[in-house]
């Protein structure tokens, strides 16, 4: 079951990656004015220098590709992951690789004036890029929405489209504060689980350590699973808090959830209380992530949205 869950799901990224950045992550961020040359720290740190606004620009994430999209950039993107699809129209976009292995020399024929990446290049894809005169920024912040913030404002500085990042910013701000007025008078919230796989692999959720887990709740939920750690929990810690509700990842099998060991037994099984969500929405820390925490709220919360 994980094993096919984590070939369709960008999560991958997040279990994999959530270990070795913590402490060590840092934001990229643009250093001075507007205008080229433009220098950017990226999120390892490198000091990277933009000569001139770029017109041909490659994604190595499906977080990267939103934002170019959401800033109003999305005319300069010449490449993309296999797993980069969103909004729709990207999927016309060259194919570069997926989120583990990219073709270097695919994207090196392409000739884009940089590139955007993700957690995820290795070193020896990076120098080859970069010995090829192509620029390789790294963006990826805190796996927050404050992280999800700092990204989209650092991709709009380095493709020239700062006004476009900040208005998708202060839009995403305006409807995280209106969820958390909607439930700020809520006293009863509901415990809640949330699935990202389970079953002979292993049980994985949004563990305490996860940004999910600060969207659950912003939404007024309580997650059962606030005490576990690295995305991973136990089938008898569910049993033994047993969820008022479960809510899943769009990529599983509701049929076979419910009908799985542990979690057929479960009240919140028993009263249908099981509910299916995009997964990307919560799943990929960009533009769409204040829908997904909407989407969230109103399956925990449904009488504040009548």
């Amino acid at each position: 079951m994980f094993k096919k869950f984590i070939k369709n799901t960008f999560l991958l990224s997040l279990i994999l990656v959530s270990t070795f950045l913590v402490g060590c992550n840092k934001s990229a961020d643009a250093i001075g004015n507007e205008g080229y040359p433009l220098t950017i720290t990226d999120s390892t740190g490198q000091s990277v220098t933009i000569d001139k606004e770029p017109q041909k620009v490659i994604s190595l994430s499906p977080v990267i590709t939103e934002i170019v999209a959401a800033v109003g950039a999305e005319e300069k993107l010449v490449g993309r992951t296999s797993f980069c699809d969103y909004p729709e129209s990207v999927e016309e976009i060259e194919v570069i690789g997926d989120l583990m292995t990219i073709n270097v020399e695919k994207i090196i024929e392409l000739k884009p004036d940089i590139v955007l990446g993700s957690a995820f290049i290795d070193d020896n894809s990076k120098k080859t890029l970069e010995s090829a005169g192509i620029k390789v920024i790294t963006v990826y912040s805190e796996e927050n929405l404050e992280g999800a913030y700092q990204d989209i404002a650092t991709v709009g500085k380095i493709l020239n489209n700062k006004a476009e990042a900040e208005k998708v910013v202060k839009d995403m701000k305006a409807k995280v504060e209106e969820i958390k007025e909607l439930v700020a008078s809520i006293k009863n919230k509901p415990k809640a689980y949330y699935v990202v796989a389970f079953g002979a692999g292993g049980e994985f959720t949004a563990t305490g350590d996860t940004f999910i887990n600060e969207l659950i709740e912003i939404a007024g939920g309580v997650n059962i699973a606030a005490d576990g750690q690295n995305w991973s929990y136990s089938l008898e810690k569910i049993i033994e808090k047993n969820p008022d509700m479960i809510i899943y990842s769009n990529m599983l099998l509701k049929d076979e959830l419910i009908k799985s060991n542990g979690y057929k037994d479960l009240s919140a099984v028993k009263a249908g209380k099981v509910y299916e969500i995009n997964s990307s929405l919560l799943e990929r820390t960009g533009p769409r992530l204040a829908e997904g925490l909407e989407e969230l709220t109103k399956i925990i919360h449904p009488e504040l949205f009548k």
